[in-house]
């Protein structure tokens, strides 16, 4: 036992919480115990190893994930069993914050920013959910947690011979075919989150190139090979801007929300939601964005490499309609697309990169778990093997083109989906453009005035401002 750790006051309030929550399933029989062994095993679970085993930092994600749970259930409760739902509710939330104040021994910020106060109740909220919700999609989604790290590893192997035979690894731009203007494309009117939009849905006509690892398995993902994008327009306007979702998303409801569409349509701009590849209606099972980004590395590089042809063409067709300024946008994967499309397009009018990754190989191994990395490491998967065969589509191998005064780049200083130095990096391989850095984690950047503030004021000075 790590006996420092058993003096500090979070892992026993995980454990109280986790106890509770077991005690309160025993007295209510059977059913009751199976549903409160979710939440109370998690959190008792965390709670132990945190004691034993400290430093993992899958650990409190666990107890954050079994807290969100624990407060889910109790919402559930409240109708036939309110003291017991409030006790339970309660217990739940403090565990939350006591995981979150363990995932916050591990922050790292850039040179001349400040680490965000550990007791800050707002910011411990924050890193709440985001482990809460990292611990949920690492379970639908898995890092390296499938049985197929030796598939994963011969595919490795073969990306890395055929990129480099082809002078791809040398010349990454030249990976990157021109894509064919926008075919027959269906349109049709939808109403969601009180915003009226259009649904326009065409074929993607993407084909990785010939002899492409991994290619006939892509091609087989039936779903994705229809493009669907969402469009907010305003009759005063012809400049547009292109808003990209993050890992998960996809769903209309979800995109318009998260990214502000609302207030993005009230300040004069058209807007083109397009749905990333294996995302939403496009997804080949009910989680989206599975497959996206979670080690398998060729479909990480087709993904990607899709990503960037699909919204080309949707530039394309924005200027066959009229657009005379437009610009991109966007958070968590959608601010690394926002980067790697701002490193193939040219005319592009601004590129705001949110809370962006930038460099795939560290960034999935930060999130798998240490057996995960063990049976990749045993194949020969590792970060600088994955990140040299996804060269071709990371933005810290290409050069942006667009000035570097219509670059702009916001991070999280407590996030823990994407960490710091991945922000920082391509802050510096953009020249080191205007950049925010905001006192809270990932999820919470709709809640922070200080972004929506930059977001404003990167729009005024390209999409917004005077010719």
């Amino acid at each position: 036992m790590d006996y420092e750790m058993a003096r500090r006051f979070e892992p026993w309030l995980l454990a109280v919480a986790g106890v509770a929550w077991l005690g309160y399933g025993a007295d209510a029989g059977f059913f009751a115990l199976v549903a409160a062994a979710v939440p109370g095993a998690l959190m008792l679970g965390a709670a132990v190893a945190t004691m034993f085993f400290p430093g993992d930092r899958l650990i409190p994600r666990t107890g954050a994930a079994g807290a969100l749970v624990g407060v889910l259930y109790a919402l559930a409760m409240f109708l036939f069993a309110p003291l017991g739902a409030l006790l339970l509710g309660a217990l739940s939330a403090l565990a939350a914050l006591a995981a979150a104040r363990l995932a916050a021994d591990d922050l790292a910020v850039p040179e001349g920013q400040e680490v965000p106060p550990r007791d800050d109740l707002r910011v411990l909220a924050e890193i709440a959910v985001d482990e809460a919700v990292l611990g949920s999609l690492t379970t639908v989604m898995g890092v390296y947690s499938e049985p197929v790290q030796p598939r994963v590893g011969r595919e490795l192997d073969e990306t890395l011979d055929w990129l480099r035979a082809n002078g791809w690894l040398d010349a990454p731009a030249s990976f990157h075919e021109t894509p064919p203007p926008i075919g027959p494309a269906a349109i049709g009117p939808a109403r969601t989150a009180g915003i009226d939009y259009e649904v326009m849905r065409f074929d993607s006509e993407f084909e990785p190139r010939p002899g492409a690892p991994g290619r006939e398995r892509w091609l087989g993902y039936r779903n994705n090979r229809t493009a669907e994008v969402r469009i907010v327009r305003t009759a005063r306007s012809r400049d547009w801007l292109i808003c990209v979702h993050g890992l998960a998303m996809g769903r209309t409801w979800l995109d318009l929300r998260a990214m502000g569409a609302g207030w993005l349509h009230r300040r004069g701009l058209n807007l083109a939601f397009p749905v990333l590849p294996l995302h939403g209606p496009r997804a080949n099972n009910a989680v989206s964005g599975a497959g996206f980004i979670s080690g398998d590395v060729a479909n990480t590089l087709h993904a990607l490499t899709q990503t960037a042809w699909d919204i080309r063409r949707l530039v394309a067709w924005l200027r066959e309609e009229g657009a005379e300024r437009i610009g991109i946008a966007g958070m968590s994967l959608g601010g690394y697309s926002t980067a790697l499309v701002a490193s193939l397009e040219d005319g592009l009018d601004c590129a705001i990169a949110g809370i962006p990754p930038s460099e795939f190989g560290a960034m999935t191994c930060y999130h798998a778990s240490a057996r995960a990395l063990a049976l990749a490491a045993a194949e020969d998967i590792t970060p600088e093997r994955i990140g040299t065969a996804l060269r071709p589509v990371s933005p810290l191998a290409l050069q942006p083109r667009i000035p570097p005064e219509r670059r702009f780049i916001f991070g999280a200083l407590a996030d823990r989906f994407v960490s710091t130095d991945q922000v920082d990096m391509l802050w510096r391989h953009w020249d080191e453009p205007q950049i925010l850095w905001y006192p809270g984690a990932h999820l919470g950047f709709r809640f922070h005035q200080g972004v929506r503030d930059f977001v404003d004021g990167a729009l005024r000075r390209s999409l917004l401002g005077d010719r």
